[in-house]
């Protein structure tokens, strides 16, 4: 029956914080990846969303989208607040070059429609001079 053991397999990132988790059913090519455990039922075979929770842990990602495990010596250890705040620390709100290049378009664009609409009352103004030398008054 050892045989049949469903084997857990992890995939680190570079702070060897879980990155993925997934099981022998599902994975084709085990290349890169850990066996960390193997057993039987859901814990096993649907690792993804059960490995964790199922032990009343938590899931492998927090709601902040930061891992909440580590491996050391072969066992997933879960991360403290302060050590996910150094590895996973806040993205800066600077915005990109693509962001900034259409804040500018967009700036450009209002400019024009008022410099259209300065030139629209511009004309309408001239059209009725025109019209007043014209004899539009009588």
């Amino acid at each position: 029956m050892e045989e049949n053991k469903i084997k857990v397999y992890v995939k680190l990132d570079k702070n060897n914080c879980i990155i993925k988790i997934n099981s022998s059913i599902f994975l084709q090519d085990i290349t890169g990846y850990i066996c960390i455990d193997e057993g039987f039922g859901d814990k096993y075979s649907h690792a993804q969303g059960n490995y964790f929770t199922i032990d009343g842990k938590k899931p492998l990602i927090d709601m902040q989208g930061r891992y909440n495990y580590k491996l050391v010596d072969n066992k997933p250890i879960e991360l403290t607040e302060e050590e996910k705040e150094v590895l996973f620390p806040p993205v800066s709100q600077q915005p990109n070059q693509q962001e900034l290049i259409n804040a500018q378009l967009l700036k450009y664009n209002a400019d024009t429609q008022l410099q259209l609409k300065n030139q629209i009352l511009v004309n309408a103004e001239l059209l009725k001079q025109i019209a007043e030398l014209k004899g539009g008054n009588q």
